[in-house]
């Protein structure tokens, strides 16, 4: 593992899962993607500070009518600086969810090595679950929260777009403190 300090720069997508967040990361030993779950925490926008690298490695998707090839990162764990959210552009217009790449190499996995059609069990849709279920043990929720990046990514997203859509007047009811990775629920919402 190595720790860098660098720039990071989140992206969020509207895909087929809805909302999902991919990164891309510039160190100064190079220039990486980054699709890990910790990023769907954050807002789209330019991160600083020092990062901690867990691997480099290849990774690959398909989409339409290209099959793409890129260096990515596992984070391990990010600590900031400072950060600008705001809307963004990346030098590669990614359209495949990180969920859905997890979900087609979980199946590979469950798959006999005879078989030759994909498995049709589907996983348990997140949106069918109540608040208790998503968050286990963190429910019922506090006034600070602490998400677990490491729990599956589907679990994981659907804690996030919990969070996300408490409203309260038109307020969100929880914010998402970036260098603290902590969500707080507001005192006035």
């Amino acid at each position: 593992m190595i720790q860098a300090p660098g720039q990071l720069t989140i992206k969020t997508i509207n895909g087929r899962n809805g909302l999902f967040n991919v990164g891309q990361i510039d160190l100064d030993i190079g220039k990486f993607a980054v699709r890990d779950a910790m990023l769907d925490e954050y807002s789209e926008g330019i991160y600083h500070g020092t990062f901690a690298i867990r691997r480099i490695f290849s990774g690959s998707y398909q989409t339409g009518n290209r099959f793409v090839i890129e260096t990515r990162a596992e984070l391990a764990n990010i600590w900031l600086d400072n950060f600008d959210e705001r809307p963004v552009t990346m030098d590669e217009t990614v359209n495949i969810d990180p969920l859905a790449e997890e979900r087609a190499a979980q199946q590979l996995a469950q798959q006999p090595p005879a078989q030759a059609e994909p498995a049709t069990e589907q996983p348990q849709n997140s949106d069918d679950l109540s608040p208790a279920a998503i968050f286990g043990a963190l429910w019922p929720l506090g006034n600070v929260v602490k998400l677990d990046p490491t729990s599956d990514r589907e679990l994981m997203r659907a804690q996030v777009n919990y969070l996300k859509a408490q409203l309260q007047d038109g307020k969100r009811v929880w914010l998402f403190q970036p260098q603290e990775k902590i969500w707080v629920k507001q005192c006035n919402a």
